[in-house]
């Protein structure tokens, strides 16, 4: 890769030469969307920074499959960890986030899932905002998706088809066909994946596959979409910088800066206002300034967004003035409000001949696989995870479940700290006990997992004689427990402080408990139990039916799935225009906005925010400048 082949990615001297109208602060999923499209208009100049390198035709990027090599490697992953969690036997988490350009769209595992319909009209809910709801949102899903229809006609069947995968149901009117992120069904799927919607489908779970998951209702089991480019040869991954930046970089008015770490925001303030005039950041141990004649957008992730606010003075005085931070504007809430999805593993022993991917640790196996994704016949390495599914609590739940559910939830809504959050645990509550949320998600790995690594890494195979197993994840949709991120008092400018509060609220054991309490009867139902030999995460001595022993064993095996969400949320940080409260010239884009987590992976509505940011980012311009604007 040469800067001459993407004229946009510029060294520091040339970058320094630049001047912006707009400057976005974060190079990833949401600032390179917002990127592209600003400089539609010619007559926009745009700076973005980004603290990680562009790594660009990188294999262990565009390979869908190669996502396990950037977890926890310092190349491609910011390595943050959590404080010990006192909810997880005082365990500390590894925090993966994507530090490269892109962002976590170049490293994770390119799940394509919208939440629920009624989730997003809860964020109207929760803020007052009307804009905010489905209704809001949808037409900025189809902008960004650029839908790769398969082959085969739309339908599923309950025999197997000869193939041995089922077929992808959608309904086209959800999908948009000439959005910049390409998405697309598998190619491949491993058989026993097919043998758990079976047996999901024979327990009598609610597992019919829904006509579209994309529609705002995602209850059942399917055949998952991912940001899998198929337009040519085996499939690439499809991220922010092949959809919104490669396609864009010859222009002018678009100016990248790689591995540039921000300080903070520079901020005047006046009598009268506060307004943001540029940045402070290094590079290569160069202390810079950067002006922007129009706004600064903030689009560095849940974690360093508020990170950024607070080293800028934005944020809590009894915090930032001990740190040794002018406090220039109060604002409690930043940093507060951390939602994270969790997720916990049951993993079993294969009997001899059924497939799994640990076999790609045997070298004529990796090899066989090899060749056919090279030769752009699809495989096991064109693929990231094929199937999943949610489920809702008062489907699965026994009746003393649901009793204890809404008894906690009550509790747990009487206890809150202020109106705002009673509010919210109430609608979380309600969610609960509604027939119709997505209150567990199901991700089926045909793979070893161990649970207890929080680091989120795999054992090393046993060199000739590989495990040969399955795994299915329980994901909690919708968190109760709430955390924080925060400057590190001892060094605003290092890792911040991440306190997610994993499973301090006993609501998330008890809905992780059903979930692990119904997945084991999946693996005990045909056609699935066939193919099982032994189940080897929870231990196969642990009476899996004892609530006890299913709360001993979440505590100790539960991480992270990569979802954090909310340190600068709407209504509480930002108003409905994503400005910051109290400062002009500031807004946020990115996932720390999100006032309320939805159901399943974020990635998608994180496309969907930063596409009407860019829209109402465009009708401010036209309504300052009395004009039409591109």
């Amino acid at each position: 890769m040469t800067t001459s082949s993407y004229p946009a990615l510029k060294s520091l001297d040339d970058f320094l030469q630049g001047s912006f109208d707009y400057l976005i602060i974060g190079g990833g999923t949401a600032g390179l969307a917002v990127a592209a499209r600003l400089t539609e208009d010619p007559n926009i100049i745009v700076g973005v920074l980004e603290a990680g390198a562009a790594k660009l035709d990188d294999p262990n990027i565009s390979t869908p499959a190669a996502y396990s090599k950037t977890f926890g490697k310092a190349d491609y992953d910011w390595m943050l960890k959590t404080v010990p969690q006192a909810g997880t036997k005082n365990l500390s988490h590894a925090f993966t986030r994507g530090r490269v350009l892109g962002g976590s769209s170049a490293i994770n595992l390119m799940m394509y899932i919208r939440g629920q319909s009624a989730e997003y009209d809860d964020w109207v809910k929760t803020t007052g905002y009307s804009e905010w709801g489905w209704k809001g949102l949808k037409p900025f899903f189809l902008k960004h998706e650029g839908f790769i229809e398969p082959p085969a006609p739309p339908g599923i069947s309950d025999d197997l088809p000869a193939s041995g995968k089922t077929r992808p149901m959608y309904e086209r009117e959800h999908h948009g066909t000439s959005g910049p992120i390409r998405t697309s069904f598998s190619n491949w799927s491993a058989p026993i994946t097919e043998e758990w919607h079976q047996a999901s489908r024979n327990l009598g779970l609610q597992w019919t596959s829904p006509s579209d998951a994309w529609n705002g209702n995602s209850l059942g089991g399917f055949n998952n979409l991912s940001t899998i480019d198929r337009s040519k040869g085996s499939g690439t991954r499809s991220y922010a910088v092949s959809g919104y930046f490669k396609p864009n970089a010859a222009r002018s008015n678009l100016m990248v800066l790689t591995e540039a770490s921000v300080q903070k925001i520079l901020l005047d303030k006046d009598r009268f206002d506060i307004k943001a005039r540029g940045v402070r950041a290094t590079k290569d141990g160069k202390l810079f300034e950067v002006y922007a004649k129009m706004e600064v957008i903030l689009s560095a992730g849940t974690v360093q967004t508020p990170q950024i606010l607070e080293s800028s003075g934005i944020g809590k005085r009894d915090l930032l003035e001990p740190s040794g931070i002018e406090c220039v504007l109060e604002s409690e809430a930043v940093g507060e409000h951390l939602e994270d999805h969790l997720m916990t593993g049951l993993s079993y022993d294969l009997v001899e001949g059924e497939f799994s991917l640990d076999g790609m640790a045997i070298e004529s196996v990796g090899k066989e696989a090899m060749r056919k994704y090279i030769n752009g016949e699809g495989g096991p390495l064109a693929n990231s995870l094929t199937s999943t599914g949610f489920v809702s609590m008062p489907r699965i739940a026994s009746q003393s479940e649901k009793t204890k559910i809404h008894d906690l939830g009550r509790v747990a809504a009487q206890a809150a700290e202020n109106e705002s959050l009673r509010e919210e645990l109430t609608t979380l509550s309600a969610r609960l006990q509604n027939s119709e949320s997505a209150s567990l998600q199901f991700l089926i790995l045909p793979a070893s997992y161990d649970p207890s690594r929080l680091d989120g890494s795999r054992p090393a195979p046993t060199p000739g004689k590989p495990n040969s197993r399955v795994t299915v994840l329980v994901c909690l949709t919708n968190p109760f427990s709430r955390g924080s991120i925060h400057i590190d008092p001892a060094d605003p400018y290092a890792h911040p402080r991440i306190d997610p509060h994993y499973l301090e609220s006993q609501m998330d054991v008890e809905v992780l408990s059903a979930g692990v309490r119904i997945a084991d009867q999946v693996f005990q139902t045909s056609p699935l139990k066939e193919k099982i030999k032994g189940r080897v995460f929870p231990p196969a001595d642990m009476d899996i039916s004892d609530p006890v022993a299913r709360e001993e064993y979440i505590r100790g095996h539960t991480r992270t799935e990569y979802h954090p969400i909310g340190t600068a949320g709407l209504g509480r940080v930002v108003d409905e225009k994503l400005n910051v409260f109290g400062v002009k010239g500031l807004r946020v884009v990115d996932a720390s906005v999100f006032p309320l987590s939805v159901s399943g992976n974020i990635m998608a509505t994180v496309y969907a925010v930063a596409e009407k940011a860019v829209e109402i980012i465009k009708m401010d311009r036209k309504a300052a400048n009395g004009a039409e604007v591109a």
